[in-house]
């Protein structure tokens, strides 16, 4: 399975790893977008993310409200979706997009452990 994680710095130096929703190129601003949520946390987050090589890159804040409202119907069709594959993934919120069907219904994959 490709890896579906991003980790966070903190200005204190903190790493707070997270799981990637999903990714999504917008053709109207131009720009690749991160949606995630950090790990024991069921509360998503979006970012603007750009490349700088080697399969790393920085994020961005959203810039404008319109950006927002994109991301934002993009998550409710994300988790509309989840909800309607039904199994544990759609009924718990499983494990943050994870595609493993070995979730144990509290939020944690048997991959992740």
């Amino acid at each position: 399975m490709e890896d579906r994680t991003l980790t966070l710095t903190t200005e204190t130096g903190e790493e707070i790893i997270c799981d990637i929703l999903f990714t999504y190129h917008s053709d109207e601003f131009n720009k690749d977008y991160v949606v995630f949520t950090p790990r024991g946390s069921n509360e998503a987050s979006a970012a603007s993310y750009i490349e700088t090589g080697n399969g790393s890159g920085t994020l961005e804040k959203i810039e404008t409200e319109e950006e927002w409202n994109l991301l934002e119907d993009l998550l409710d069709d994300y988790s509309n979706q989840q909800e309607t594959e039904g199994g544990c993934h759609g009924a718990c919120g499983g494990c943050s997009g994870c595609a493993s069907e070995d979730c144990d219904c509290d939020g944690n994959c048997a991959e992740h452990e």
